[in-house]
């Protein structure tokens, strides 16, 4: 990995540090609050596709860079890293749905079911915490 590839791949992951910190403070909303206040949900849904984009995002990098593969969808994608020994084959056997997730955020934005949006945010900081550590500790074992 190049060294502008390097940096590039730590300023994501930077991100979704902060992106975690903002998670953790919005999760502690009961459930009916965050259901009933657009800024707080709205807020939830934007940093948890971001989050799991950067994820993506550096998982897809990782995959081209060193595996030399390449995931033709995102659901793949975090099956490829388990494979490859990227993260642990267990976590992305867990995790694999985040994709699904993902995109559910993006394209069936009108059918989002804000109740399964909080149960999933009461996890996301600590898998995305996670992937970060794995990442991280991947990277540090390439020549």
């Amino acid at each position: 990995m190049t060294l502008y590839e390097q940096e590039s791949v730590n300023n994501k992951l930077f991100r979704l540090k902060e992106i975690i910190k903002i998670l953790e403070e919005v999760r502690v909303a009961p459930r009916e609050d965050f259901v009933k206040d657009g800024k707080l949900n709205g807020a939830a849904m934007f940093n948890l596709l971001i989050g799991i984009t950067i994820i993506l995002d550096v998982g897809q990098h990782l995959l081209a860079q060193v595996a030399q593969r390449t995931a033709h969808e995102y659901k793949e994608a975090i099956k490829l890293l388990g494979e490859e020994k990227i993260i642990p084959f267990p976590f992305a056997d867990e995790n694999e749905k985040m994709a699904s997730f993902r995109n559910m955020l993006v394209h069936e934005y009108d059918k989002v079911d804000l109740a399964q949006v909080h149960d999933y945010l009461q996890k996301a900081p600590d898998i995305f915490r996670a992937f970060a550590k794995y990442f991280v500790e991947f990277m540090e074992k390439q020549p």
